[in-house]
């Protein structure tokens, strides 16, 4: 696979975490203590704010969402539901860190617009790297199920070709 398909990948299963929040637990038969599942996203802050009439969730300081597909952290993540409780946006604020396996992702903003399945990442300038490949530009843009991507302006993607195989082959479909 060539290295902008495995961004896409990262992008894709950062978008699909949409789906999965808020957090979800399983309770003890005491009902004491919350323990994660395996398959479970838990989202941990040092405040959460829940506006049920308003629609939102509102994670500040220190927020840790730990995903079975990936790991973000942010100063802050607003949660924008739909009418049925479905996620509408998602958007981390703040020196937001993702990581995938070996792929990882930084910037100040990422906004995750869940219908669309398009995801953006701002300021920093952001970067995604995956081992000593990075690509990086004022604004990375991902369409999750277009499985393509945008990066501009000033649009850098350094790539070693040892990490995947000849030069020649990167630029064969």
């Amino acid at each position: 696979m060539n290295p902008i398909g495995k961004y896409m990948g990262f992008a894709a299963a950062w978008m699909a975490l949409g789906t999965s929040l808020p957090a979800q637990a399983a309770l003890e038969d005491d009902g004491r203590s919350l323990e994660a599942s395996p398959d479970a996203t838990v989202v941990t802050a040092d405040k959460l704010t829940f506006d049920y009439i308003k629609q939102f969730a509102l994670f500040e300081g220190n927020v840790v969402v730990n995903d079975p597909r990936l790991q973000l952290s942010a100063n802050r993540l607003t949660i924008i539901f739909t009418e049925d409780g479905g996620a509408q946006t998602i958007k981390a604020e703040g020196k937001v860190r993702l990581t995938q396996g070996d792929k990882k992702a930084r910037s100040e903003v990422a906004t995750y617009d869940v219908p669309s399945g398009r995801i953006v990442l701002a300021g920093g300038p952001p970067q995604m790297m995956q081992g000593r490949n990075i690509l990086e530009g004022e604004v990375i843009t991902f369409w999750r199920d277009e499985q393509r991507l945008e990066c501009k302006p000033r649009a850098r993607l350094v790539v070693y070709t040892e990490d995947y195989g000849d030069a020649d082959s990167f630029f064969k479909p």
